[in-house]
């Protein structure tokens, strides 16, 4: 920001029209002229101090008044014009020193050869729209005054050789709470011709609270155009804050300003400019309500090839940001802090519409920015969650980001590099326009991340934290007419996963972490995952994140599930081993089953085994009393040597097992017990139905005894032939009573268990 005196000569004339002021002031300058021309200094003096309220409206004072008629000589000491309170200073200087032209007065012209003024102390006061010096500008303005079309004045008003001299300029603005000091304020302007409105002007002046301004006008006020050279240095930032207060909830800002700008531009149309040069702003910072450095860095400095504002057009030789500094925290209520800084927009209508400020009619030109050279080295970011079970905290720290030839428009090249929470070492290189991200290319590379850090994610999604470890990950994205294709490779060392919280609601509590990554590493504790995915990026519904949790988690359920398809124990995946009901032996294929989850579990000795022995009754128990029917025939048969004590001998069983279960001699056999033991008989039973109601109670105890059996024989071929520890080892049975069954095979079920 700069100070401009045409800015303020724009405020405060605005109630009259340019031709209008000319004529107050020449006829004002000739007055004066003439009031001293006709009376001695003192007296001009005395009647100066008596009637300034009547000349001017103001109280004013003087120390010394002395005039030359002839040369045309003016000299003021020691003046003050008060503020309408007739206490309070609005200008006071040391010297005035005019020299007029007197001779002009004949042709119709002030002209003024010479003005100085030295050491003046000028205040300015806005409060709205109105400043400390509006009710001198009424004063002169012609209450009567129309809207007629006025005609040309015949005066002409020069003014040469202008020397503003160690001044100090103090602007203040009581709505807003600002206040600007300019201090030693030295203005050189060779001249002003207000005929045809044409001026130059040079300025110096220094910032009470540091830094420099300078700057070279050239404005042709007939046409409202100007060509301005801007030198600031060292400008303070601090002074904006009340300004910046208006839209943002900010606490502080500091910060020095630097530039060294050619401006030209109109100020009939404020966009209507063209800016080159450079800009420079060092040491700033920018503090939040919550007391936070939301936006600070050391240094940014930018080199302007072209601002044109009209047809949104901005191109910079180049942009180099050192230091950048920033965070974002998102609150429970999944606001966050840049939501907290801008402040609401309190500029709707009574009825509820918003009001639409009158611009000027320009057409709209899409926003186009190009920068040759843009660095961004050594900056930081913080990123808090306060949205997880546990807070997560994580710094990206020297983060340097390179491209050449950016454009906003068009398709980049931009290399991103970082270091992830001190351990981890991240690049991205992104292919792509903003503008259309329809088509993007993204690649990203992490190396030596620390897994522990996400731990909060961790259990908010699973229910686990992460107690250790570390992962690579080697990311490329492409997207094409907004269809994603996308590869992940995974590489984990050492990946340590805690119990599950059962406190936690977890959004995917189902997936089992814990075991499917203590599956998936090697003996060296390595393990190596391809995540592919793919989807449509213009869905409502995408979300990459949730792609990528939805494939690691079905990942993750079906290595929990089938172990074998991730190990190097076995090329098949074992989930059951089908046994008979009624065998009280092992076969070799099912001893070999077996043995090969002994294997697996030596492989991951942390992995429990559960076998699960199912076996469905209504089929089991028929053929266990069929069986027995078989037997009690062949034990009253008189001609066949079998009896009690040998009727389990392998040649005997094998010989009475193979009668047929619908042999006429079985049927009447079963009659006749049934008959004996009073038990209803129905031509529709079969010799099992048969069986079952005969000998049911019986052999339902020795069916539960034979799982028994089998489990023993089971557990005692794992332990002590497969080295399978007892501690990691359960066997147990399931007699499935229900009739619903269907398509069921005895078997014993596996399933595997980490320890939560």
């Amino acid at each position: 920001m700069y100070f401009n005196p045409y800015y303020l000569l724009h405020l405060g004339v605005k109630k009259i029209s340019m031709k209008k002021a000319l004529i107050i002031i020449g006829i004002s300058v000739l007055a004066l002229i003439l009031i001293i021309a006709f009376g001695v200094s003192p007296i001009a003096e005395s009647y100066i101090e008596k009637n300034s309220k009547e000349l001017i409206g103001r109280k004013a004072e003087m120390g010394d008044l002395s005039v030359n008629i002839f040369s045309g000589r003016l000299k003021v000491e020691d003046f003050t014009l008060y503020e309408s309170d007739d206490t309070t200073s609005f200008v006071s200087f040391n010297l005035l020193d005019v020299n007029l032209n007197m001779l002009g007065l004949l042709g119709h012209k002030v002209e003024i050869e010479h003005v100085l003024l030295s050491h003046a102390d000028i205040t300015v006061v806005q409060n709205g729209d109105i400043f400390n010096f509006s009710d001198i500008i009424d004063f002169f303005s012609d209450s009567t005054a129309t809207d007629t079309i006025e005609e040309p004045s015949s005066w002409a008003v020069i003014i040469n050789d202008i020397h503003l001299d160690h001044s100090f300029l103090c602007y203040k603005d009581k709505e807003i709470g600002s206040e600007w000091n300019l201090k030693d304020i030295s203005i050189i302007i060779p001249g002003i011709d207000l005929s045809d409105l044409q001026a130059d002007m040079g300025l110096h002046l220094d910032f009470l609270n540091g830094g420099q301004l300078a700057t070279n006008i050239k404005y042709d006020t007939d046409k409202s155009l100007y060509d301005l050279q801007l030198h600031i240095k060292n400008f303070q930032l601090s002074p904006i804050l009340p300004y910046l207060q208006q839209s943002l909830n900010v606490e502080n800002i500091t910060g020095t300003f630097s530039s060294d700008l050619a401006i030209k531009g109109s100020t009939e149309h404020v966009m209507n400019l063209d800016v080159n040069g450079d800009i420079k702003v060092k040491d700033f910072c920018l503090v939040d309500s919550l007391h936070k450095n939301v936006a600070a860095f050391d240094s940014v400095y930018t080199s302007i090839r072209h601002i044109d504002l009209i047809n949104n057009k901005i191109e910079l030789n180049k942009l180099h940001v050192l230091g950048f500094k920033s965070y974002y925290e998102l609150f429970q209520d999944t606001t966050d802090n840049f939501t907290l800084l801008i402040k609401p927009d309190t500029t709707a209508a009574q009825d509820g519409t918003t009001e639409i400020a009158q611009t000027d009619t320009i057409p709209e030109q899409p926003f186009s920015l190009i920068i040759d050279d843009l660095q961004i080295n050594n900056a930081e970011f913080l990123y808090t969650d306060n949205t997880l079970p546990q807070q997560f905290n994580y710094t990206i720290s020297d983060i340097q980001v390179s491209a050449q030839k950016f454009n906003l428009n068009e398709k980049n090249d931009v290399t991103l590099t970082a270091l992830l929470q001190n351990s981890g070492k991240l690049k991205i290189k992104w292919i792509g326009s903003i503008d259309d991200i329809s088509n993007q290319n993204i690649t990203v590379t992490v190396n030596n991340l620390d897994l522990q850090s996400f731990s909060p994610y961790s259990i908010a999604m699973f229910g686990n934290p992460i107690t250790h470890g570390k992962i690579s990950l080697q990311s490329q994205n492409v997207i094409i007419n907004n269809k994603l294709r996308g590869t992940n490779k995974l590489n984990l060392f050492k990946p340590e996963i805690g119990d599950k919280d059962k406190s936690v609601s977890a959004e995917y509590k189902t997936v089992p972490l814990k075991m499917g990554v203590y599956v998936l590493t090697d003996k060296n504790g390595k393990a190596d995952l391809d995540l592919p995915v793919s989807g449509n990026i213009d869905s409502p519904n995408f979300s990459y994140g949730k792609l990528i949790i939805k494939t690691l988690g079905n990942l993750l359920v079906k290595v929990a599930a089938s172990p074998f398809n991730v190990m190097k124990s076995g090329n098949e995946n074992i989930e059951q081993v089908l046994i008979s009901a009624t065998a009280n032996e092992f076969n070799d294929e099912q001893y070999a089953q077996f043995a090969k989850l002994g294997a697996l579990q030596k492989e991951k000795p942390e992995l429990k085994l559960i076998l699960m022995q199912d076996v469905l009754y209504k089929p089991a128990i028929e053929e266990y009393c069929i069986v027995e029917l078989k037997k009690n025939m062949a034990i009253q048969d008189e001609t066949n040597p079998t009896n009690e004590q040998n009727a389990n001998d392998l040649l005997i069983k094998e010989k009475y097992t193979a009668i047929s279960s619908k042999a006429p001699e079985l049927t009447a056999f079963a009659d006749k017990l049934m008959q004996e033991n009073g038990i209803k008989n129905k031509s529709k039973y079969t010799n099992e139905q048969k069986a079952v109601l005969l000998y049911e109670t019986k052999m339902k105890d020795v069916l539960l005894k034979d799982m028994n059996w089998r489990n023993t024989l089971l557990h005692s071929y794992l332990t002590r032939q497969c080295s399978v520890a007892d501690s990691v080892l359960s066997i147990s049975s399931n007699l499935i009573e229900s009739d619903t069954v269907k398509q069921f095979k005895d078997r014993y079920r596996i399933e595997w268990k980490l320890d939560e």
